[in-house]
């Protein structure tokens, strides 16, 4: 499984690049937030995700963890698949997508091309919860981050600290974080476990 690459870009097409890494050519479909920042002739380190299918294996490329750790919880939403998850992360910042998400503003998601409102309702359901049950599980990728992001010394302080440090690796700045952490700390019937912390946190980033 491929999840980094380092090479030469030796091309730039409209939604995707040629990286060639000694000698072999690697086609790399990308978000347009990647494609903004590469230039032609330069080496350059790729965070990738490879889709392995019957008939055929692809790459799909992005700016950062935070944008690949985004593709993947998308990727999980049944009907949507990775072109379509490339083409949310293309059109929406990080941001603004969990911000809908948290606050199930379907309206803003179905602005995205090519998210109707059977998928916008989808996302919402989905992902709402998986953002939350990815912090829990030990074995995800986002949890991993978590451990590394938000401890010192290599234990983690309490669920408040996991929420914020989530909240973090998906993009938000710390300040931003914490606010919306104790906002949903302050909530009526407010749940203090990381994962509840962090969906009901989403509603106020």
């Amino acid at each position: 499984m491929i999840s980094r690459l380092r090479g030469v870009v030796v091309e730039i097409e409209s939604e995707a690049i040629i990286v060639d890494v000694q000698g072999v050519g690697y086609g790399v479909s990308c978000t347009s937030t990647l494609l903004a920042r590469l230039t032609l002739g330069t080496e350059q380190t790729i965070c990738v995700y490879t889709d392995v299918r019957e008939d055929a294996i692809r790459l799909f490329g992005f700016d950062s963890n935070a944008e690949r750790q985004m593709f993947l919880l998308l990727n999980k939403v049944s009907g949507l698949g990775p072109r379509s998850s490339l083409d949310v992360l293309s059109n929406v910042p990080i941001r603004d997508l969990l911000r809908a998400i948290g606050s199930g503003d379907v309206h803003a998601l179905m602005s995205i091309r090519g998210i109707g409102k059977k998928k916008a309702e989808r996302i919402v359901v989905e992902l709402k919860d998986l953002v939350g049950s990815m912090v829990e599980m030990k074995s995800s990728p986002l949890q991993s981050m978590i451990t590394v992001e938000g401890s010192k010394g290599g234990a983690r302080v309490s669920p408040s600290g996991d929420a914020v440090a989530a909240l973090e690796v998906l993009g938000f700045s710390r300040k931003d974080a914490e606010v919306a952490v104790s906002k949903a700390m302050q909530g009526e019937g407010a749940s203090h476990e990381a994962g509840d912390l962090i969906r009901a946190a989403l509603r106020f980033v």
